[in-house]
């Protein structure tokens, strides 16, 4: 429990740095749903221009995890200081939240490439993002210890709307 605790202390510290570094030149506020390897059926909240900053919430499975997500927008060719579809991605989850014996002391951490598309329309604040990438698994099992696991494929896909 004390690993947990202190998990998410560094976590949320981890968040507040980063989002405050942000604050001054972006503006963009993104939240989104969907499903995804190793996320689950989410409920993802991100703030940020060309570096965005994240957290992630699982919904559905046993796991329930919790992460949080770094995300930066790869620029325009025709102009860079704007933020382009593609976007390079990491996270970090964890079972702060999970059920029974099976979830304890699970974490993830998936690195990934993605893009969005925009659907077209009067506002263009509704789209949908998808990446692809892969997972390091790390589980405990009293008898053996810690036990990592690399996971060669993992993505989501969600939709989002920004404001």
């Amino acid at each position: 429990m004390k690993k947990q605790i202190t998990l998410m202390r560094v976590v949320l510290i981890s968040f507040m740095l980063l989002a405050v570094q942000s604050l001054s030149a972006q503006g963009k506020f993104e939240i989104s749903t969907g499903a995804g390897l190793f996320d689950g059926i989410f409920l993802k909240a991100k703030y940020g221009n060309k570096i965005q900053v994240g957290v992630s919430q699982d919904l559905v499975s046993q796991l329930h995890t919790t992460g949080v997500e770094v995300y930066y927008r790869l620029p325009r060719k025709s102009a860079p200081e704007m933020p382009g579809p593609f976007y390079l991605m990491c996270g970090v989850s964890t079972t702060l939240f999970g059920k029974g014996y099976d979830t304890f002391e699970q974490s993830f951490i998936y690195p990934r490439i993605g893009r969005s598309f925009i659907i077209p329309g009067r506002s263009s604040r509704f789209g949908l993002n998808a990446d692809l990438g892969v997972t390091f698994h790390r589980s405990t099992n009293p008898p053996e210890g810690y036990i990592t696991d690399f996971v060669p494929i993992s993505g989501s896909l969600g939709f989002f709307y920004r404001f």
